[in-house]
């Protein structure tokens, strides 16, 4: 087998990508949080777990992970440093380098399930090394050795290869030894680590791992062998009361017969034996009858032999009397010098063991099932076993250090107690429930649920007042709930699918329900809701939808995905899979609000907790969409309407997920922080009030499912995917705030992480001189010279070996293979016989002559040669003749009577051959025998063809087709044959046909089988039940006349399939065909397309659904805008003219574009002014259009250009009121931008807003949101475009922003400062990105004629002199003013005297000092960054905006600070005049 090399696994290649990866590796656990329940170990190997105790590292083999831990000294579950992802593979076995201050320290060995064995990276992960040579077997045992002072990881598999890699040479070496059959593990002796123990089957092989010997046999056991551990004491493993020449003390236990000794009369030897006489080393093995030896190498032989008891506790005798079959594991363990074994039961048992038998002692009984691995960390023993645990247990104190629950499969529901915070629940797909404790002696104390658990439990919900009763609902349609005792109590009435939702609530419309419980149990499955009794768990259920009160204009509701009441239960939420959601009153189960934003299925929905002052009914959904609603009905409720109210418009729209968003959980510490799981693989913290990302955890490496606040720590989060773990962190500790940024960061990494490797590579290639074939096959064995090696063993049995290099060859082997033809006759057997040279037809002439008597005429024998005499007889024969009797016997005779006939070499046909052959010449009962003999050889070859036609010769159709349908064998040919027997079998024949097409998955012909006897409807139910409903509807609109009812049916069943596909368009046009008018707009609403949106609001009107029209013309109108296709808003407009103040938006928006396209389309930043030019020829006033300032013609703000432009279509001043309520209450600006056009859009929205303002407060409201959307955004460009667009003039002048009738004095507005802010940070972000290249440089002109004072080496102000600046230390310098009148040497002892001196007799002119464009002169550039120093200067921010502004972009004192940096290194300018500007930037306060 070749192997493959993914990364070197030199020690040099080790250091180099150590070097790199420490401290990522640091950070990054920072970021990732931490695995509270990680994965489970696999159960059934024995070695799935390994440790290494010089650093306490413990590592399991869980599922498709490999799980790294540190194990704590103190009572502490382990950490969790690192889960290794092993892709495709399931991880079978793990084995750490056992030498923590070796440079393969980090390194672990490990195998999957398809044999690969594989090196990582114990802190990166990172894929060093991998080889397949146990390719298409079962790995049974590795383990790490020194050979030759080299590392080498040693393997074994199921097919008797062993396998020695040596990472650093990156070759291995593949002994074959067919004396091991079916190995199971594998131990290296620690005397001699050239040698090694494997167990295969019931024998034990001591093997040698440089020739691949077989040394040493040992045999004993009479059960297959589980496990193999050496001894590593100095002394003898037995007991200290055996003291040499001196007869054993047997104790009491072993006279009872507890343990297998014949006592002390027994003349065995091994009881009479002395710890003196045996050498060692010694080791101990046990197999699956429980029996335990203990082995002396020396005597080859075994010394004690015990057997463990099944159960050795009292407590597990009382709680355990189940009895136990199949394959019992008992591990083993030495721990200073005593044996610990493991029980069937899941005990810890210490050995006092002595020559011939031995004693045991129950340590612990600390796991409820079979214990798989047992591994020492320091003085703990660490066991992990069949009830899901690491369980670690101080030997030395006899402390229970931790209980660390483990997942074997993916969790599914997450929920914590209400009257206990510090327990919760964790339902799995392992048919179990398990309830944790965060408080007691030991952490995470955990007690497993799982008898009368029937399937995954996919949903639970503790009981508000029966303290600790839990209810569940399963994926087998249980609904139960159990207590903390463990008592399980299931429902009798089971759901037919999935129970996705179960919650407590009391009784619904209690005049509508006889139940009489004041909490009953809700459930969801089946698409229905289910009430149950809590009282009576066999009582029948009511359904819950039927009582649904509608009114008479909607719809029952269909296809219902999820629910949820209310904190104080009056009013039940319900989700469906088209994105509506209602909302009933409990009380009358009357409809009042419905909510149509969400197009896709709901998959959560969750009311906004009480908090100490009120209860505010907020509620959030979370679809199939990556939006999350967030929906205040608080107003809604209040109006108690008499009829449902409408909402098209969510209060909040947090987007920012890159897919569905499942699961929801407020935050019971902050009211308006919420959580959101995505399949993104992130969780996401949002605040509600402002719509803001919060903070992100991308710690996932698969989809989440749940996410959880701790109710008792309000900076602890839980959450879980399918990676089978729970995940804990802190938000506080998060760097992420967005999706975006965790799936980023993660590229990022994965992409530094290949360069490392690369880098890794490059540096092997270049510093490391390559290790030559020979030099490696002398290392590995001195005397082989070849790739392939054979020896023999002591038992004089060969053996091969063979030595993969990382270069190996592979050649194509050339196999000569010819098709020899066969001719395909309907007799093959008659054919085989005859098929022979001319001698075997004289031997049937001669055969038919003797049988034959001639009656007329007579034989005419004289003169003639013999063969002229058989061929005369013959012919004359045919006329008129007498058959006889023949026989085989008689067919034997005439053969060798003339065998003469022969030709030379000739081989003489048998007997039986001739006798087969006349049967076709005689009466038509022997060629019915021939018929039914060819029949049997062709069934037996395969043909089936010919055999069906021989059978239509035979006349044998009937039973034929008959069996052929039983069979399921029938083929067209017997199907059209039938009609030759009956119509009746024809019938028959094409129904079972029919039935075997649908077993093989040929539909389409089936159906058409059933067409041909006349079973339309039967065809078309086929048909349907398989979706192919269109050839449905072509049955069933050609045959037998038109039925409607029929017709509808399809196209029912047709659209349902073609939404489950998505397929929305096409399900709408077959609704519509049957005149489901308001189910096809419900279906194309469900589309995000502008045009679907408008022609689902056509069909709402068309069903007389204003309301809903009106919403849904909204959607596709807002769409079109966020696509920018305003052309079509203004034909969509034509058909909605109830939505006409939406063209507001629409040129709004249209303007904002454009101006910034115009901008930036030239290459140098213009003036952001709309100029209206005049006809040279006439002087008419042209359109108004958006060019730069450099066009001719008068130039407007654009706000006053938008007041103009909205006169121009009909609205006036006096009408904005009415515009801006009608803006307000149906477009909602609270949500977060997800794309550049969206930013524009909502941007444009707000500034309508603005624009239209009656009051400060309103303006100052709306002009924070149109900033705050470019903060969000966080790009610097957009908010320097939005910035200039409202200040043209510059920040000198707000009246372009501002509206007339309001009154502005400076710092009196928070939002204008804000706008002043952005307005500088932005101009300082886009000089300095423009200057970040050095052709930027190359452009900037000296204008100053004057040369430097001071000398650049001085280095006046490098970085360094800049940290003292900031920290006020005492600098000397020069200071010439331009004038040149004044030279003078000042000594700045503080900030203060620097800001002072800034402001004396400044050397540049501040009026009117502003630039719209990047300078393109260091003078223009020296004086634009005075200018913006000075603002900062000045600036006293009053309001606190400075810092909203810098969180989101950067620091305008570390961006000048820079730039003037580089001014002074690469402008040509006097270093005295950047001095300045570098001292008056150290002023501005950060």
């Amino acid at each position: 087998m070749e192997s493959e090399h993914i990364s070197p696994c030199s020690p040099d290649s080790f250091c180099f990508a150590l070097r790199h990866s420490e401290e990522d590796w640091v950070s990054e656990r920072i970021n990732l949080g931490n695995i509270l329940i990680p994965p489970s170990p696999n159960w059934f190997l024995n070695g799935a777990v390994d440790s290494r105790e010089e650093d306490r590292i413990l590592v399991t083999a869980a599922f498709k992970n490999i799980v790294v831990y540190q194990v704590l000294q103190d009572v502490a579950l382990p950490k969790v440093l690192r889960v290794i992802p092993y892709n495709t593979e399931k991880v079978q076995l793990v084995s750490i380098y056992p030498e923590a201050s070796h440079v393969y320290r980090e390194v672990i060995g490990s195998c999957g399930d398809a044999g690969s064995v594989r090196l990582n990276n114990m802190k990166t992960g990172a894929l060093i090394w991998r080889h397949s040579e146990h390719q298409n077997s079962v790995v049974a045992g590795l383990s790490w050795a020194i050979l030759e002072e080299e590392p080498i990881l040693v393997s074994v598999d199921d097919k008797s290869r062993l396998v020695v890699a040596h990472p650093r040479p990156r070759v291995s070496k593949v002994h074959n030894i067919p004396q091991i059959s079916e190995a199971a593990c594998l131990e290296i002796n620690p005397g001699d680590q050239s040698q090694a123990l494997i167990a295969g089957g019931k024998m034990i092989y001591l093997v040698g791992l440089k020739d691949g010997h077989v040394l040493m046999q040992f045999q004993g056991h009479n059960a297959d062998i589980y496990c193999l551990r050496w001894f590593q004491g100095k002394a003898s493993p037995f007991s200290s009361d055996f003291q040499d020449n001196a007869q054993p003390t047997v104790p009491q236990e072993l006279k009872n017969g507890r343990a297998n000794s014949k006592g002390l009369e027994s003349d065995n030897w091994r009881i009479k034996a002395s710890p003196s006489n045996m050498e060692g080393p010694f080791f101990v093995s046990s197999d699956y009858a429980r029996q335990v030896f203990v082995w002396d190498l020396s005597a080859k032989r075994y010394i004690t032999e015990v057997t463990v008891p099944s159960c050795a506790s009292y407590t597990k005798k009382f709680y355990g009397k189940e009895k136990i079959t199949g394959k019992q594991h008992i591990s083993l363990l030495w721990y200073k010098g005593e044996l610990l074994s493991t029980t069937p039961k899941g005990e810890l048992l210490l050995w006092k063991i002595w020559p011939g038998g031995g004693r045991c002692t129950v340590i612990h009984h600390l796991h409820t099932r079979a214990i798989y691995n047992l591994v020492m960390v320091g003085d703990i023993a660490i066991s992990c076993g069949q009830d899901r645990f690491l369980q670690g247990y101080h030997l030395a104190n006899s402390s229970h250090m931790f209980q660390c629950p483990i997942l074997g499969a993916s969790a599914t529901t997450l929920v914590f107690c209400p009257h206990d915070v510090n327990r919760f629940a964790i339902g799995s797909q392992e048919n179990l429930i398990r309830l944790v404790n965060f408080e007691g002696e030991v952490p995470l104390k955990t007690q497993v649920i799982w008898q009368n658990i029937k399937g995954k439990v996919l949903s639970m919900a503790w009981h508000p007042e029966y303290e600790g009763r839990l209810l569940f609902g399963t994926a087998s349609g249980q609904v139960g709930w159990v207590d903390i005792s463990g008592r399980v109590t299931s429902c009798a009435y089971y759901h037919q699918k999935s129970v996705y939702k179960v919650e407590w609530a009391p009784l619904v419309c209690p005049e509508k329900i006889s139940l009489s419980d004041a909490w009953c149990a809700y459930s969801f499955g089946d698409r229905e809701i289910v009430i149950r009794s809590s009282s009576d768990a066999i009582s029948d259920p009511v359904q819950l939808l039927p009582l649904l009160s509608e009114p008479d204009d909607y719809k029952p509701l269909k296809d219902v995905t999820e629910f949820s009441f209310s904190c104080d239960y009056k009013y039940l939420a319900i989700g469906a899979n088209d994105g509506q959601v209602r909302i009933y009153s409990t009380s009358e189960l009357k409809l009042c609000v419905s909510l149509h934003v969400l197009r896709k299925a709901i998959q959560h929905i969750l009311w906004k907790p009480p908090t100490n002052s009120s209860l505010s009914y907020v509620l959030a959904v979370g679809s199939n969409e990556s939006r999350v609603c967030v929906f205040d009905l608080n107003a809604q409720f209040e109006k108690s309407p008499c009829e449902a109210e409408i909402l098209t418009q969510a209060t909040r729209e947090l987007c920012g997920h890159e897919s569905r968003a499942v699961w929801l959980a407020w935050s019971p510490h902050e009211p308006d922080v919420l959580a959101s799981a995505s399949y993104d693989h992130t969780v996401q913290l949002w605040n509600t009030s402002t719509g803001q990302p919060l903070v992100n955890y991308g710690g996932h490496v698969s989809r989440v499912f749940r996410v959880e606040f701790s109710p008792c720590d309000p900076d602890l989060v839980f959450s879980f995917g399918e990676e089978n773990s729970v995940h804990s962190w802190k938000p506080s500790k998060l760097i992420c705030r967005t999706p975006a940024e965790s799936l980023a960061k993660e590229k990022e990494r994965m992409k530094r992480f290949k360069e490392e490797q690369a880098e890794a590579e490059d540096y092997i290639k270049k510093e490391l001189s390559p290790i030559s074939a020979t030099e490696i096959r002398t290392n590995l064995h001195p005397t082989a010279s070849t790739g392939t090696m054979k020896a023999k063993n002591k038992n004089g049995k060969s053996h091969t070996s063979s030595l993969v290099n990382e270069k190996s060859l592979s050649g194509s082997t050339m196999v000569a293979s010819s098709k020899k033809g066969t001719y395909k006759s309907f007799f093959p057997k008659l054919h085989a016989a005859c098929s022979r040279k001319k001698s075997f037809y004289h031997l049937l002439l001669v055969n038919l002559l003797n049988f034959t008597k001639k009656i007329n005429g007579e034989t005419n024998a004289g003169g003639k040669e013999l063969e002229e005499e058989l061929t005369d007889e013959l012919e004359e024969s045919c006329s008129s003749t007498e058959e006889v009797e023949f026989d085989l016997e008689k067919v034997e005779n005439v053969c060798k009577q003339f065998d003469f006939l022969l030709e030379k070499d000739a081989e003489m046909p048998s007997a039986e051959e001739v006798f087969y052959a006349l049967r076709l010449y005689r009466k038509p009962v022997e060629m019915d025998a021939i018929l039914t003999t060819e029949i049997s050889e062709h069934v037996k070859r395969g043909s089936s063809i010919q055999g069906d036609l021989m059978h239509c010769w035979r006349g044998s159709l009937d039973e034929h087709i008959r069996n052929a349908a039983r069979q399921k064998k029938l083929n067209p040919f017997l199907v059209s044959s039938a009609p030759q027997v009956s119509i009746k079998l024809w019938e028959f024949a094409s129904e079972a046909y029919a039935e075997q097409l649908i077993e093989e998955g040929d539909i389409i012909s089936a159906a058409t089988y059933l067409l041909n006897v006349n079973k339309v409807e039967e065809a078309v139910e086929l048909l349907m039940k398989n979706r192919f409903y269109r050839e449905a509807m072509a049955i069933a609109k050609c045959r037998r006349g038109y039925s409607e009812e029929l017709v509808k049916k399809i196209t029912l069943a047709w659209a349902a399939s073609t939404i489950f596909e998505g397929s929305f368009d096409f399900a709408a046009s077959l609704q519509v065909s049957i005149g489901l008018i308001e189910e096809a707009a419900a279906t194309m609403a469900r589309r995000n397309d502008h045009g679907s949106l408008f022609v689902a609001s056509l069909l709402y009107t068309h069903a007389e659904k204003k309301d809903l029209s009106k919403a849904i013309g909204l959607m596709s109108l807002k769409e079109a805008c966020v696509k920018q296709e305003h052309e079509k808003i203004d034909r969509y407009l034509t058909f909605l003219p109830e939505l006409e103040w939406f063209r507001i938006i629409s040129v709004c928006h249209q303007s904002l574009l454009k101006l910034v396209q115009e901008v930036t389309s030239k290459e140098q930043l213009s003036s952001y002014f709309v100029v209206k030019s005049q006809d040279i020829n006439t002087g008419a006033e042209l359109e108004p259009a958006i060019v730069s300032s450099e066009g001719e013609g008068e130039k407007y703000p654009f706000l006053q250009y938008l007041t103009e432009e909205l006169l121009n279509q009909g609205v006036k001043v006096e009408n904005y009121a009415h515009m801006y309520e009608t803006i307000t209450s149906n477009l909602a600006t609270h949500q977060m931008p997800t794309s550049v056009k969206q930013l524009w859009f909502l941007i444009a929205i707000a500034v309508c807003e603005m624009l239209m303002s009656r009051t400060q407060e309103l303006w100052e409201l709306h002009l924070t949101a149109v900033l705050d959307y470019a903060l969000s955004w966080g790009k610097v460009d957009q908010a320097f475009h939005l910035t200039h667009i409202l200040l043209p003039r510059g920040i000198t002048d707000l009246s372009t922003v501002l509206p007339k009738t309001f009154e502005y004095q400076e710092g009196s507005s928070k939002a204008a400062s804000m706008l002043l802010h952005m307005y500088n940070v932005s101009e300082i972000s886009m000089v300095h990105s423009e200057l970040q290249c050095d052709e930027a440089w190359d452009i900037i002109e000296q204008t100053l004629d004057c040369k430097k004072k001071v000398n650049p080496s001085d280095n006046l102000a490098s970085a360094d002199s800049l940290g003292e600046i900031n920290n006020g230390s005492a600098l000397e310098y020069d200071l010439e003013r331009q004038n040149g009148k004044v030279s003078k040497t000042v000594i700045i002892d503080d900030k203060d005297s620097a800001l002072q001196l800034s402001q004396e007799k400044p050397a540049y002119k501040t009026a009117d000092v502003h630039f719209l464009s990047i300078p393109r002169t260091s003078t223009e550039l020296l004086s634009k960054l005075h200018y913006l120093s000075d603002f900062f200067i000045r600036d006293e921010d009053i309001h606190g905006v400075r810092k909203r502004v810098t969180d989101g972009f950067s620091d305008p004192k570390q961006l000048l600070l820079q730039i003037s940096l580089n001014l002074r290194d690469k402008g040509n300018l006097n270093d005295q005049y950047v001095q300045d500007l570098i001292f008056k930037i150290s002023s501005i306060k950060s």
